[in-house]
């Protein structure tokens, strides 16, 4: 599949940022996230498209840039630069976000919807030629946001986004783009309810900390691996979800949710797969982390806070042994459990959740030579099939996952899918382990490798 780029430019916001806004103060939890990006990537069938846009597809690009400049004003943060002399500020200095318009040459949608080429997803994402060895976004990413906009001959059109995490986690991600596609489709009655943002609550309730080092190479050794990886996208339907909630659950867990479910559910076999290419004498223990949403474990509750407020949440170690699927749901649960809002109250207080952090990261920092991760976060619930921009909401949402120049290479990220009965599980992880994975009769039962997507 060619996809031909026809141009690039920077978009600005629409209003200037004032003098008092400059400098956005990032928040600890902005701090706790490396230099990675989140890049989802949005396909929409365009059946709407009239033929006036057919003739003159300008009216389609000055429509999505002159409402990206009107969305830049609202998150003015995302249209800055993380400052070069103090990390701990954005500035917001109306530098703008890349704006990309590309052409797929020879292939529909609908074409590349069958059983989709998931390494074949890079090439709807601006900047993808950054992605190289290192990965060091901060350094060599043009715009910290960027977009790319790639139009199929059929009509069809792909959105995707390259955006720093260090600026944003996925529901402010989620936020910036509903408010965009709001905005392009000229619904001005949404926009106040989703376009509300809080700049300033995060950064003054967990204010940024000098981190040391000892936890940055902790963090960096528990986040990232060298080794060679794979990725898979596994769809189970809303009858397999079911039937796992039903395996899971136990008198101690009667009711597990979705995300629980599939979480055991993934790391039970996850686990088989590392047993059966690793002696366990070498990595004996492992254990489950989860990505969690602080916003409504607060109190007061911050819905509308901007930037990352998430925290990881970890599971007691487990003995890398057969696991049985009730027993591994009631550590999950407690996982879970431990995320809430007494807890997150408590962090509140004082330097109470740098502490946190540090004596966290100190106690695996001990366990890492034999411990395997098993690294989870969610998608789910953020309203990314909601993001419409005028021709109906996406078919196929995509997290785009990069094996050959991040190190970021073992981690599950859980996404709903189109036709809003299932849950998809983009997983990476190294080769061996990943081909025990596939061979897993048990786990195929339940999970399609890579089906292709519903064109309706």
């Amino acid at each position: 599949m060619e996809i031909i780029i026809l141009s690039k430019e920077k978009v600005k916001p629409s209003k200037p940022t004032p003098p008092n806004l400059r400098n956005h103060k990032r928040c600890l939890f902005d701090q706790l996230v490396h230099e990675t990006c989140i890049s989802p990537i949005f396909f929409y069938n365009n059946k709407k498209k009239s033929l006036s846009e057919i003739n003159n597809e300008n009216i389609i690009d000055n429509r999505l840039k002159n409402s990206l400049s009107v969305t830049l004003t609202l998150f003015y943060p995302l249209a800055g630069e993380l400052s070069s002399k103090n990390s701990t500020f954005v500035d917001c200095n109306d530098n703008g976000v890349l704006y990309v318009e590309a052409h797929v040459k020879g292939v529909s949608l609908g074409e590349f919807l069958q059983n989709p080429d998931l390494p074949q997803l890079i090439k709807f994402l601006p900047q993808n030629a950054s992605m190289g060895s290192k990965m060091n976004y901060v350094q060599i990413l043009e715009t910290p946001v960027s977009v790319q906009v790639t139009r199929f001959d059929c009509g069809g059109v792909a959105i995707g986004g390259v955006l720093l995490h260090d600026l944003l986690d996925g529901a402010t991600m989620s936020k910036f783009f509903n408010t965009w596609a709001m905005i392009a489709r000229g619904d001005d009655d949404g926009i106040e309810k989703i376009a509300t943002l809080d700049f300033t609550s995060s950064s003054l309730l967990f204010p940024n900390q000098n981190l040391p080092q000892n936890f940055l190479e902790t963090r960096n050794a528990l986040l990232f691996n060298e080794e060679k990886s794979l990725l898979r996208r596994f769809v189970f339907n809303a009858i397999a979800i079911e039937a796992i909630k039903m395996k899971v659950s136990s008198e101690n867990v009667p009711n597990p949710t979705r995300i629980e479910a599939l979480t055991t559910f993934i790391s039970k076999h996850m686990i088989s797969a590392t047993r059966g290419v690793k002696e366990i004498s070498s990595r004996p223990i492992c254990m489950v982390t989860h990505i969690v949403n602080l916003r409504s474990k607060n109190y007061p509750q911050l819905l509308n806070a901007f930037g990352n407020l998430i925290f990881l949440a970890k599971s007691d170690y487990i003995e890398m042994t057969e696991v049985k699927l009730p027993h591994l749901m009631g550590i999950v649960r407690e996982m879970f459990g431990n995320i809430n809002s007494e807890n997150v109250k408590a962090l509140l207080e004082g330097d109470n959740a740098l502490d946190f952090v540090l004596d966290m990261a100190t106690q695996v920092g001990k366990l890492l030579p034999v411990l395997d991760t098993y690294k989870f976060s969610s998608w789910c619930n953020l309203g990314l099939y909601d993001v419409d921009f005028g021709w109906g909401k996406p078919i196929f949402v995509a997290p785009f996952m990069d094996t050959i120049g991040s190190l970021n290479k073992q981690q599950i990220i859980l996404v709903e899918n189109g036709r809003n009965d299932g849950i998809e599980a983009w997983i990476v992880r190294n080769n061996e382990e990943m081909l025990e994975l596939e061979n897993d009769e048990e786990f195929l039962a339940y999970a399609s490798p890579n089906p292709s997507v519903h064109v309706p």
